[in-house]
């Protein structure tokens, strides 16, 4: 067996293997979106009723801080793409939350997260006080119900368009640290007032996505050691 050619052979593999982790790193992972765990909530009317649908006819979401018979979304003021949408309150008992699948998703130490979404004000809402919320969290036992840390609090802008969907894109709203790898990560979201707002305010929510960028290991250092070993074993034939 020529052992310089097992040897070139191997260089040859580490450096495709480190050329296509170079292609891939960097690259966004959809958690939630469009059809993905109804990030447009489109899913519904299990309940029979094409109006609207409470949180327990409303797929993929409950209201971890109110009753599940509460309604979560409705047709009408639809969204840009004229669909089903999440009705928001800042009541502060209706809160749309999501285990981000049967398995959820389990944090790994660098991983960035971004979330777009569309929303507006409605009946009440106060256009220079109120705010949407979205809520990354993990629980203390990896279950939705156990005891919450609360990762990040993302804040939309005030609304600026009276009576019209406005688009949040916010990329890299956090950075997964160390302590939070290995725990199952939660969302949710919510209306959150102002201070000295009244509570009795509504607002609209659609099209949710949340992506996740992770952290992969460099490969230009193996990828300049196979090149090195190409390089010594080319000169020793």
């Amino acid at each position: 067996m020529d052992v310089k050619l097992s040897i070139s052979k191997i260089c040859k593999l580490i450096c495709a293997v480190s050329f296509t982790l170079s292609i891939f790193a960097g690259q966004a992972t959809v958690i939630i979106g469009g059809d993905i765990l109804n990030g447009n909530f489109n899913a519904g009317s299990a309940d029979g009723d094409t109006t609207d649908d409470n949180f327990q006819a409303t797929p993929g979401w409950s209201n971890i801080f109110g009753a599940p018979t509460m309604q979560a979304t409705r047709t009408n003021l639809a969204s840009p793409d004229g669909s089903r949408n999440a009705v928001l309150s800042l009541s502060g008992d209706r809160v749309f939350t999501s285990e981000l699948g049967l398995n959820g998703y389990i944090i790994s130490a660098g991983d960035t997260f971004d979330v777009q979404y569309e929303w507006r004000d409605a009946f009440n809402w106060n256009d220079s006080l109120d705010r949407v919320g979205v809520t990354l969290f993990t629980t203390d036992d990896d279950t939705i119900t156990g005891a919450m840390t609360e990762l990040i609090v993302d804040f939309s802008e005030l609304s600026t368009a009276n009576n019209a969907y406005e688009t949040v894109d916010h990329d890299a709203f956090y950075t997964a640290t160390a302590g939070d790898a290995g725990k199952r990560l939660f969302l949710y979201f919510n209306g959150v007032t102002g201070e000295g707002s009244d509570t009795n305010g509504f607002a609209r929510f659609d099209n949710l996505t949340l992506e996740v960028t992770s952290e992969v290991p460099e490969p230009s250092s193996a990828f300049l050691i196979c090149l090195a070993g190409l390089g010594l074993v080319s000169r020793r034939r």
